[in-house]
């Protein structure tokens, strides 16, 4: 835990980590991970706003594996489905780019 959730020397800043953290703990629920992940989070400047999107993201991500998981969603289709998606979304974001 030290070397890993506590250290600023990975890839993902403290931050992202705390927020990340009281995404889980949200969706788990912990309540003593929320409000240890929640101080954290704010510890290390995040905001109310992001604090509640990654709490709606994880909300977001347990909703649809529910309905995917749930409905048997056929996999072959929803890995074409998300291929399409995926180009689609590079193509929006390389025209972003060039137009910065």
């Amino acid at each position: 835990m030290k070397q890993f959730e506590m250290s600023p020397d990975t890839k993902l800043d403290m931050k992202t980590k705390e927020l990340i953290g009281v995404a889980v703990a949200a969706q788990i629920p912990c309540r003593y991970c929320v409000q240890f992940h929640t101080a954290g989070a704010r510890m290390h400047g995040a905001t109310d706003q992001e604090i509640q999107e990654a709490v709606g993201m994880a909300a977001m991500t347990r909703m649809g594996s529910t309905l995917l998981n749930g409905m048997q969603i056929d996999e072959a289709q929803f890995k074409k489905d998300l291929d399409r998606m995926m180009r689609k979304g590079r193509q929006q974001a390389s025209n972003a780019n060039r137009t910065k």
